[in-house]
Parts: structure tokens; sequence; C-alpha cells
């Protein structure tokens, strides 16, 4: 940043080779909707409440029971398992996802290239950028789907993490640090 506030149009470039812990850092960042989490969380206690009332009623017992034990175990899905098994189906299942990987951040947008493929999206496409301890995950948009984009900090110069983090929180559509 320059000294009058500014943004330096300074080009900073990541180059790494993908490891499962960048999906694993995906996985974490991306998270799962809190919105979601809210909803089965007011399931699981809506089922609670009701097998209060409907102790003597097997009918509602019995649905009081499902919401409560429906919830619970996508909450234990979406919470534990899935955090674990999916980052290893995407790296074994994916080969994209193990590909020597560049990118370029500036104050245009940013691109990113592997051997068989390049992208570049203007800061307007990142519809949502994360930041966390050891990546950053750019939500950037295609024509319907959002496609995530995962630059590890390991892949920037200690010098370069700084700016960068800058450069997204000025440009990103929506910013969020976790």
């Amino acid at each position: 940043m320059a000294s009058d506030g500014s943004i330096t149009t300074r080009t900073i470039s990541a180059q790494w080779n993908p490891e499962r812990r960048d999906i694993v850092a995906l996985i974490r960042l991306a998270g799962v909707p809190r919105a979601l989490v809210v909803f089965l969380i007011a399931l699981l206690l809506i089922g609670m409440l009701l097998s209060v009332g409907w102790r003597n009623d097997p009918v509602g017992r019995s649905f009081s029971f499902t919401l409560v034990f429906a919830s619970a175990a996508v909450l234990f899905w979406v919470g534990v398992i899935a955090p674990v098994l999916v980052p290893r189906l995407i790296w074994n299942a994916h080969s994209a996802a193990r590909r020597p990987t560049s990118l370029q951040i500036t104050v245009d947008g940013v691109a990113v290239e592997q051997s068989v493929v390049s992208s570049t999206f203007t800061w307007a496409a990142v519809l949502l950028a994360i930041e966390g301890k050891n990546a950053f995950v750019l939500h950037v948009s295609s024509a319907v789907l959002s496609t995530p984009v995962v630059l590890p900090k390991r892949a920037l110069r200690p010098e370069d993490i700084g700016p960068a983090s800058e450069l997204i929180r000025a440009y990103a559509t929506r910013y969020r640090r976790r």
C-alpha cells in the first residue's frame, strides 16, 4: 500500500505444487453455510421440545425422534465426517487438484495457470474471498457455478502475504477472515 492509502500496481506471484492439505484448507474455509447449521440446530431443538410434549403419543414421539435423529445425523455428517472424507475424495478423483499451479494477483484481477489450462478473472468475478490461517480461497464466478481457487500462503513469499491480503480485501466483492 502506498503512503497515500492507494494500493500499488505491483504483481504478486505464487507458484506451488498442490498438496492434500490445500484441499483440507479449502473445505475448512468454505465450510458449511451458517444458515444450514442454524436450521439443523433449530430442527434438533424443536424435535427435543416436541418429544417432551408428545411423550405419551406414539406418532408424535416417532415424529420428534425422527427430527432429532435426522438433524443430529446431518450435523454430524457435515461437521465431522465430510471434512475428513471429502478432501481425500477430491484429491484422488480430480487430477486438476494435483497439477502444479501458478497464480498472479494484480489490481486488475487474478490469473491462474496450470499445465493444461489457464484462467483470468477480474475482481468483479470474485464473489467471495476468504482468508484463513494457511490459505486464501477465492470463489470466482463462472457461468453458473462458483469455482473455488485456493492460494496457500506457503506459496507466497513472506513479504507478499500482507500485500496479497490487502489486494484481495480491497477488490473482492465480499471478504471474510476466518
